[in-house]
């Protein structure tokens, strides 16, 4: 690390999904040195490399990890691994705050995420380099290859709430996909990717995470932002209206993009069940880490069914 980075300091491992990631401690700054997953093909890794390169320069104000160049220039450095495969390796700037995850969330807290996920939109409209074919987990334009693991999930009532929100993006959200806008986005503003300041819990200090960018649909980043906050009130979309006011002063929505917004906020819930209760049953010594959204995921499921279809709609402002 000291010879690609110049960076000398002390190391330790930090807990991620699919990368290696350590916190890097030097005697004046932090750094956070991510390993790429060898199952990731490298122009993958690269693209999301220049997309926080191009969101840093388009939009620098946002609190988003920089990227630290190598002694020669690069945003990533290649290492031989022992066992002779070549590893992709970045250094990122550390940045300090706590999780939203840790904090209670208020109507003002998600207004700014709202606002502050429309102005990495803004930012990110203009990334135009080629976007890689990679089968993403995460990427909702796929959601309906999911289906075949609703076996999996364990309890039979949320089997049949992912079922049916597979059913209604089948039905209503993916035929309309080639209508809608559509650029690289962040996909993943959930509440542990989110810091806010230690004394200060509205004001945000850092978004982190850029591992799942992806082109698709403009509206799938509110909506999975949006997924992370249904609530638990008489109206369980009263806080994603206040997270979507805020993307809405910055990064107005369309007509349709409204319309669709309730059953993809549903489809993101489903993919998180699905998603997490698969890893975990094949990954069990990371099973706390990969359910840390299911509890959340399960009950914003439940909370969505109690409303119709039509009253979601219209609440948020896409129905008539």
């Amino acid at each position: 690390m000291e010879e690609q980075f110049a960076v000398k300091g002390r190391i330790r491992p930090l807990r991620s999904e699919r990368d290696e990631n350590f916190l890097v401690e030097s005697d004046t700054a932090r750094f956070v040195l991510k390993f790429a997953n060898p199952a990731e093909a490298a122009p993958i890794t690269h693209f999301q490399t220049n997309a926080m390169l191009h969101l840093a320069q388009a939009a620098p104000e946002l609190p988003i990890p920089r990227i630290v160049q190598t002694s020669a220039g690069k945003g990533f450095a290649e290492l031989v691994a022992p066992d002779g495969s070549v590893r992709i390796v970045r250094l990122l700037t550390f940045l300090p705050g706590i999780m939203v995850a840790e904090v209670k969330p208020t109507p003002k807290l998600r207004a700014q995420m709202g606002t502050m996920l429309a102005r990495i939109d803004t930012g990110l409209s203009g990334f135009s380099d080629p976007s890689p074919l990679h089968d993403l987990s995460w990427d909702m334009e796929r959601a309906g290859q999911l289906r075949p693991l609703i076996g999996n999930v364990a309890e039979k009532a949320n089997r049949v709430l992912a079922e049916r929100a597979l059913d209604d993006f089948e039905a209503f959200a993916e035929p309309a996909f080639p209508q809608l806008r559509t650029q690289v986005i962040h996909n993943d503003l959930n509440p542990f990717n989110v810091l806010v300041d230690e004394a200060a819990h509205e004001r945000i200090v850092g978004i982190l995470d850029f591992g799942d960018i992806v082109r698709a649909p403009l509206v799938h980043d509110i909506a999975i932002a949006a997924s992370y906050h249904v609530g638990a009130a008489s109206n369980p979309l009263q806080p994603v209206a206040e997270m979507l006011g805020g993307y809405r002063t910055i990064l107005p929505l369309e007509p349709l993009e409204l319309e669709l917004l309730p059953d993809l906020i549903a489809t993101r819930l489903a993919m998180t069940v699905l998603i997490t209760e698969w890893r975990a049953a094949h990954f069990p010594e990371n099973k706390p880490y990969i359910l840390k959204n299911h509890p959340a995921a399960v009950a914003g499921l439940t909370r969505l069914a109690q409303l119709s279809r039509d009253e979601a709609r219209k609440f948020l402002g896409g129905g008539a």
